[in-house]
């Protein structure tokens, strides 16, 4: 009862608070100084939490707060990490905001630009001690009483250009090692390290100098006690060591080593232990390895926790490129597209850095000396188990179905589980796509969407039934809202007991405890609960090293009312069956749960559309809750939303929900715009926040709120086959019934706005009412004809799983049903536009192709019906976050098209008159 009330005290001294008449609206020069906060993190102890918290442009700081609720502010410090003997706070400070702009005004190079430094302040001092030109800096997890870091090597002395030239050459590959004692503040520095490694637990770090004369090239690998301050000489000699790893407790390390002069090395593999020089265990010709291939620069290298195996990876050798004899002008130059081919051409050159450093997992026994390759060409991805201490892990090959994922967009693969000591492999399931192994590696786990069940295998060779998990629960464990042409996706499961003994998986709403054997009847741990609460229960993993759910102990679950959208979380003990107990629910949203390794200490924040998500810390039952950081306080001083749910009958008779944001200080004598923005289903973000900030795509509707819009943002359903009549159905009947039901929306002054899918309906809405003023469309699909066979350039896919699979839901191909592309594509229909309207189509699109809004806007001109298009040049689908200039000028540009067409302000000027590209870049037109 006590948090209840303290709820409705709060909600109704804001809605008190809301009538004060002194806010002001937000502009668009406000957005700068609004503060996020990102990258939270708590000490070991919980005695200690630190953040970021930056303005959107200028210089941020990072917060530090003590349980002795003393905050503690450090100037443009970023990526914190604490000790884990929570004796230190170790961290990256940027240059100032000033010297930045200074250096690119400059258009300094970007190896030249003003570097980070670091930051280390030790808590028993109370002393911050800073070194400049850090690259990077490491913390073992465990016993770090040194803190490893490298720097840029000083700069060259002031000689000759020649001289400064040579010397940089000459320091490209190394850098300088730092070593910082924290209980004195001691340091010693390494020059000319190539790489390093810090062992896991804080024995030891491994390091390699690399000195070069003017003909040769000399690797001298060092290792450094952690606990003695020795550094002891392991290996000398000409060439390049690479990969350098050690096992978590520093006793044995590894690496490769090459003595090629050539650009293309062939490395071999070498391994030792402390106080021992290293041994080559593998090269080219060891018994076992595929002929032609070697251990590989590319791959990842480590070693089993146990430390009994090493795992590295394996590719064909490289080979000197051939003297080209031609003049660029002499060779041909083109792509040749094959209908075999697996993967399309422009999606091969996507990945073509990718493919080029592909490397085939393969392990090192250290205990039996046995090299065993176990990825191959077929099954060459492989996943290990237990931190790889596992004897079996888990393969796959996709190629027999990468053909056919141009058209359905499944990702279906073959699953092998693979014996770490032999390399055999057995193929276990086939053409799934939802497949796990379980943490002990005794079953694999796959959903089947032919029946929507789970089944298991045992990875037992003499027990290979499948076993059907849930196919006799009367129970949904796949999406029940599903709306798409395709296999609905399961919900997923929650994790496995520490034994593999039960394997725990959601159905929309509750956990069930599954014996993978079949052997035990399935149990409810929630009770049915979320089901007959309608709340829907999902696991909060508070230990990501842990890689089951212990069963004995209680955990908590996150939990999402869907009736009244309320959030929090109850907690339960998986070996317990009984109702969830009840910690905290909240009409806000929960998230950043992070809990003190070694304390019952939580920091989490909390959000509503006027609740700025703060950083919170309180213990594991949500009690003694305190809010420890303020990012915004500026927020009272402005008028901000308020936001609540509507519901209507769409004009296809489905009772649908919607969320409309209204300003506080709302006249119910006076009208307003509305603006509607739309997707898919967004009801259930009604307590997300979204701060000032300038648009990347859609408005924001904080914003527009305090600048006298209101903002409607309803749910859509589809129909297959007929996506923009279902948008029509959802979104015209719920603007209908908000003419209808609110006095105070002008119903002649309403306008539409979407981006990507939300810009096609935006296209698709407008050739088929009038009900809209103006309207924004953002990527807009114009012609689903065209697009169809059309590429996503971002990641080089075809686009046709989008329209018979996926969100454009028209369920068969362009030759199955020509008219349904034509019905639902705008071009075809663009006379039918009264709309005037506003595109934004970037020329770096990589999810919708540009031609797409050139369509569409070459019609409406040719047909002289007022559209505008603003392609903002190199940048992609949506404006990068970092185009601060970009996002700026769509604001404005958004805003100023809304005032025209909704409150009757002047157009401006690029509305009016355009901007000719002769006048690009000095007039802006605002």
């Amino acid at each position: 009862m006590r948090k209840i009330t303290a709820i409705f005290f709060c909600f109704i001294s804001i809605g008190l608070f809301a009538q004060g008449p002194h806010k002001k609206a937000l502009s668009i020069e406000d957005f700068e100084k609004w503060n996020t906060l990102k990258n939270y993190s708590i000490s070991n102890d919980g005695k200690i939490v630190a953040f970021e918290q930056s303005p959107q442009q200028g210089d941020g700081m990072l917060v530090v707060v003590s349980e002795k609720k003393q905050t503690d502010t450090i100037p443009r410090g970023y990526n914190a990490q604490f000790g884990p003997e929570n004796d230190f706070l170790a961290f990256h400070i940027k240059q100032p905001e000033s010297t930045i702009r200074k250096a690119k005004r400059a258009k300094t190079k970007k190896e030249d630009m003003p570097g980070d430094s670091l930051g280390i302040w030790t808590f028993n001092s109370g002393n911050i001690v800073k070194f400049s030109r850090l690259k990077s800096f490491q913390v073992p997890e465990e016993n770090a009483k040194w803190i490893a870091f490298s720097l840029e090597p000083e700069p060259a002395s002031k000689d000759s250009a020649s001289n400064q030239s040579k010397e940089k050459q000459k320091q490209k590959d190394v850098e300088d090692l730092v070593l910082f004692r924290v209980a004195t503040s001691d340091t010693m520095m390494f020059r000319n390290v190539s790489e390093w490694f810090y062992a896991r637990k804080g024995a030891a770090i491994y390091f390699n100098r690399q000195v070069k004369d003017s003909t040769d090239t000399f690797s001298s690998l060092y290792s450094f006690d952690t606990s003695s301050g020795e550094v002891t000489q392991l290996f000398n000699a000409k060439g390049w060591v690479k990969k350098i790893t050690a096992g978590e407790t520093g006793e044995e390390y590894a690496f490769l080593f090459s003595q090629d002069t050539i650009k293309e090395k062939v490395y071999s593999l070498y391994l030792g232990e402390p106080d021992k020089s290293p041994e080559m265990k593998l090269d080219r010709y060891s018994r076992g390895i595929p002929v032609g291939w070697s251990p590989s620069e590319n791959g990842n290298m480590y070693f089993s926790e146990d430390g009994t195996k090493l795992f590295f990876g394996t590719t064909e050798s490289p080979e000197p490129a051939e003297k080209d004899t031609l003049l660029e002008d002499e060779k041909p130059k083109l792509d040749i597209w094959n209908w075999q081919d697996l993967k399309l051409q422009p999606q091969q050159k996507v990945e073509l850095e990718k493919e080029k450093k592909r490397t085939y997992l393969a392990v090192y026994h250290l205990e039996l000396e046995r090299f065993i390759q176990l990825a191959d060409l077929q099954v060459r991805n492989i996943t290990t188990i237990q931190k790889g201490n596992g004897e079996i892990a888990l393969g796959y090959n996709e190629q027999p179905y990468l053909r056919e994922t141009s058209w359905t967009g499944k990702q279906c693969r073959d699953y092998y589980v693979v014996d770490i000591q032999s390399g055999i492999k057995r193929e276990i399931v086939d053409k799934k796509s939802f497949v796990r192994i379980s943490p002990q590696g005794k079953y694999v786990l796959w959903y089947e969407p032919s029946d929507s069940s789970y089944y298991a295998r045992s990875t037992d060779i003499n027990n290979l039934e499948a076993v059907p998990l849930t196919k006799m629960i009367p129970v949904s464990f796949f999406d029940e809202r599903n709306d798409k042409p395709t296999d609905p996706n399961p919900y997923g499961i929650a994790g496995w007991s520490e034994d593999d003994r039960f394997v725990y998986i959601y159905d929309r709403y509750d956990i069930w405890k599954i014996d993978p054997s079949g052997e035990r009847v399935p149990a409810n741990i929630t009770k049915a609960f979320g089901r007959r609460n309608e709340t829907r229960f999902r696991y909060v993993s508070l230990d990501p090293d842990l890689k089951y759910i212990p069963s004995n102990e209680t955990v908590l679950l996150n939990a999402f009312d869907e009736r009244t959208m309320s959030n929090g979380f109850f907690s339960v003990r998986f070996n317990a069956l009984k109702e969830p107990d009840l910690l905290t629910m909240e009409r806000v949203h929960f998230s950043n749960v992070k809990k003190a390794k070694e304390a019952d200490k939580l920091i989490w924040t909390k959000q509503s559309a006027r609740i700025f998500p703060d950083v919170w810390i309180s213990d594991l039952d949500f009690d003694h809750a305190r809010k420890i950081s303020d990012a915004n306080p500026q927020q009272e001083q402005y008028i901000w939303p308020k936001v609540q749910i509507v519901e209507w009958l769409s004009f296809s008779g489905e009772k649908l929900k919607g969320l409309l944001y209204l300003p506080e200080n709302l006249d119910f004598a006076k009208k307003y715009p509305l603006i509607v923005y739309f997707y898919e289903r967004n009801t259930e973000n009604i307590h997300r926040h979204q701060h000032p900030a300038p648009s990347r795509s859609v408005i924001n509707k904080t914003f527009y709120t305090s600048n006298g819009y209101i903002v409607f943002v309803p749910d859509i359903t589809y129909k297959t086959g007929y996506p923009g009549q279902s948008a029509y159905d959802a979104i015209v009947s719920g603007t209908q019934y908000l003419v209808n039901s609110f006095p105070y929306i002008n119903e002649k002054k309403m306008a539409l706005q979407g981006q990507s899918w939300g810009g096609y309906q935006t296209a698709y809405l407008i050739t088929k009412t009038n009900l809209y003023a103006a309207a924004m469309a953002g990527a807009p699909v114009s012609n689903m004809t065209s697009a169809y066979g059309g590429i996503r350039w971002q990641s080089g896919m075809s686009r046709m799983f989008q329209y018979e699979q996926s969100q454009s839901r028209i369920g068969g191909t362009l030759w199955e049903k020509p008219l349904h592309y034509i019905e639902n594509s705008p071009l075809f229909f663009s006379p039918d536009i009264k709309t005037p309207l506003l595109m934004m189509h970037n020329d770096n699109d990589g999810a919708v192709p540009w031609y797409q809004g050139i369509e569409l806007f070459v019609a409406l001109r040719r047909l002289d019906k007022p559209v505008w298009m603003l392609t903002y040049n190199d940048e992609p689908h949506n404006l990068k976050a970092t185009s601060w200039g970009n996002r700026i000028d769509l604001s404005k540009r958004m805003f100023g098209f809304f005032n025209h067409y909704l409150k009757g302000h002047p157009a401006p000027a690029w509305m009016g008159k355009g901007i000719p590209a002769l006048e690009k870049g000095e007039d802006l037109g605002y």
